[in-house]
């Protein structure tokens, strides 16, 4: 392109927000992409003006039609702020496109309340699934959420309510840094009567009580809040298997025999930013799984509903896999062997098993491979009668192998 991209953020306040210089590059503009409301808060120019359709993918492609031309983008707030700064950048180099931000909806919201950024986690609603912002629902987390719509705020306060975080308190935020700014500060608890702007974001203080119902980002969920037919990596050992895949941030994760999906639930609820791909077969445990994702709020979670290994010939190479079932049947050395070959250099797998059969095939594969191989049991304690006694639980054989 002859000239950058201008990428030009643009608040609530309109064309008369922008700094004069700002204002210059979009008045000598000779082609304005944006949105309807974007562009309509401009001034006469003699610019071509071009409105987003509903396949931005595809608009964004069709700027190189206008390689020759003047091109301005306009976004709201900050373009890179789960604006279209993202999806711009991964068509055009930063060599190619200038990105000039105005502040962003979370600067503006915190600073009209006098909150560090930093304290504050971020949850995008808009376009995507509203049980997202679920596994953030924790005690005294501060939660901002870009709506989705005006119905958003009513739906969260809902959400809560069930959650029983009622003494929890909301700032809801309207057309921020516009004419018609308005921020309402409420409990949950409090009747809800407001007919809220489209244009709106909030701010969720989490307060729990006894009551609360909630999902801590630790390893070892009881076993009880996952749906499951028994086959499911008991508690105790899945925070064992998670510290032995080292999870990681931008991860690939293979889940191979997922049962319940608890393994992968957990992994995700800790690092957000994982590629999660559960393998399974059972119809009946694929309706396990897609119900705790949905209870536990996981938006980054593909369900193979295949057999592996065959299935693993069509997926994208990990650098961490979890084996959890389907060793003990004919195809388990394949799909070991498969697996292996598949790992990113110093990528981990782990695998686990409780029969005779599947201990006697991770010995031949830690003889061939090398790697750990360990043993873990757990009992717990029950009454036999009037007495006690220590229940042990079924014996896990574990495998771990680094790929050098």
């Amino acid at each position: 392109m002859s000239e950058k991209i201008k990428l030009i953020g643009i608040g609530d306040d309109g064309f008369e927000g922008l700094s004069k210089k700002v204002q210059s590059i979009i008045l000598d503009a000779e082609i304005i992409i944006g949105g309807l409301r974007h562009l309509s808060m401009l001034p006469e120019v003699v610019a071509k003006k071009i409105s987003w359709s509903k396949d931005l993918k595809q608009d964004i492609k069709k700027i190189n039609e206008y390689k020759s031309k003047k091109i301005c983008i306009l976004a709201s707030g900050d373009p890179l702020f789960y604006g279209i700064g993202r999806l711009l950048l991964e068509h055009y180099s930063i060599s190619e496109v200038e990105v000039i931000p105005s502040p962003s909806s979370l600067s503006l919201c915190c600073a009209r309340i006098g909150y560090n950024i930093k304290d504050i986690e971020v949850v995008s609603l808009h376009g995507r699934e509203f049980d997202d912002i679920i596994k953030y629902i924790q005690p005294n987390n501060r939660i901002f959420v870009l709506s989705h719509d005006k119905s958003t705020p009513s739906r969260i306060i809902e959400l809560l309510n069930t959650l029983r975080f009622e003494d929890s308190n909301l700032y809801i935020f309207e057309n921020i840094g516009g004419e018609n700014e308005t921020i309402t500060k409420k409990r949950v608890n409090e009747p809800v009567n407001e007919k809220f702007s489209d244009l709106n974001s909030i701010l969720i203080e989490c307060i729990s009580n006894k009551d609360s119902i909630y999902y801590p980002n630790f390893t070892g969920i009881a076993d009880k809040e996952f749906e499951n037919d028994g086959q499911i990596t008991k508690s105790e050992i899945r925070a064992i298997t998670i510290s032995q895949l080292e999870p990681m941030e931008k991860s690939i994760l293979w889940d191979i025999g997922g049962g319940s999906g608890s393994i992968s639930i957990e992994w995700s609820k800790i690092h957000k930013n994982t590629t999660i791909s559960i393998v399974e077969k059972n119809k009946k445990r694929i309706q396990f799984i897609k119900n705790n994702i949905k209870k536990f709020g996981i938006n980054n979670i593909t369900i193979m509903e295949n057999i592996a290994p065959k299935i693993l010939y069509d997926m994208d190479r990990p650098n961490r896999i979890f084996i959890g079932g389907g060793l003990s049947n004919l195809d388990g050395m394949e799909i070991i062997q498969k697996s292996i070959n598949s790992l990113l250099p110093s990528g981990i797998l782990v695998a686990n098993g409780v029969t005779t059969e599947t201990e006697l095939l991770l010995f031949n594969i830690y003889k061939k491979y090398g790697g750990d191989l360990s043993k873990y049991s757990t009992s717990s304690i029950k009454k036999v009668g009037n007495l006690h006694a220590w229940d042990q639980k079924m014996q896990v054989t574990q495998w771990k192998y680094i790929k050098k």
